[in-house]
């Protein structure tokens, strides 16, 4: 019996007992790519915070039939929440952004609308992001399908953070702060909301409507950083003060 730990999205309406049904893509992606077979033991994840340890029972062209073994909850999940809130950029750059921020731990990814952003999203743009999101966790040994949300302006944005210990937004301007994080966090899952502009920047009047609402503005060091980096320290600060990043 060959043992092979890479994760497979199963729909939670596919789990039934202690049976769970693979379809589409993921049968392709197992009997195709990874040539699994009968009696191979699988991992596969829900994406609300189910991972399901599995041996492959039976695989058809369009379904595979695997035995539950094991449940875990919350597998690879970070006990706090990080949302980025990152201004849209050029090309297949936020896409980079998504499958990194989803790799290091981040719970919601928010497309930014600001008065410098040049990028518009529809649909398609959302669906691929949400599918670069999926692979990533999977990739990656997370349980957790983090949200990819519909674009927002910055206004729609800096209410969401009523209920965020830490609310930070990047500028780096004379008057901002280097960035400090609580190494240990007075609540036991903290939230966070970091906030990352374009590339032309915030403008005044956009700072100061987030720090109406409780955003610090912070500065990144003195390297002028490009949108899609800024938007990896900044959520690695954060996530590295709690703890969750060695």
């Amino acid at each position: 019996m060959r043992s092979h730990f890479e994760s497979y999205y199963v729909h939670p309406k596919n789990v039934h007992g202690e049976l769970l049904v693979l379809t589409d893509e993921e049968v392709h992606h197992l009997s195709r790519v990874k040539r699994h077979q009968k009696g191979d033991r699988i991992r596969a994840v829900d994406g609300l915070g189910t991972a399901y340890e599995a041996e492959v029972d039976r695989i058809s062209k369009s379904r595979a039939e695997c035995r539950i073994t094991e449940t875990r909850r919350l597998l690879g999940e970070p006990a706090g929440e990080l949302t980025l809130v990152q201004a849209m950029i050029k090309g297949d750059r936020f896409d980079w952004v998504i499958e990194k921020c989803v790799e290091i731990g981040v719970k919601r990814i928010i497309p930014l609308i600001t008065e410098n952003t040049i990028v518009k999203a529809g649909s398609g743009k959302i669906n691929r992001w949400r599918r670069v999101a999926l692979g990533a966790m999977k990739q990656c040994g997370r349980s957790v399908l983090p949200e990819i949300a519909e674009p927002r302006t910055l206004k729609q944005t800096v209410t969401l953070g009523a209920d965020c210990q830490v609310r930070l937004i990047a500028h780096g301007s004379e008057g901002s702060r280097t960035v400090r994080i609580p190494e240990e966090p007075a609540v036991r899952s903290p939230k966070a909301i970091c906030i990352v502009g374009p590339e032309g920047g915030f403008t005044d009047d956009e700072i100061r409507m987030a720090a109406d609402n409780g955003f610090t503005p912070v500065s990144l060091g003195p390297r002028r950083l490009r949108a899609e980096t800024a938007g990896i320290v900044l959520t690695t600060m954060v996530l590295s003060q709690w703890g969750e990043l060695c």
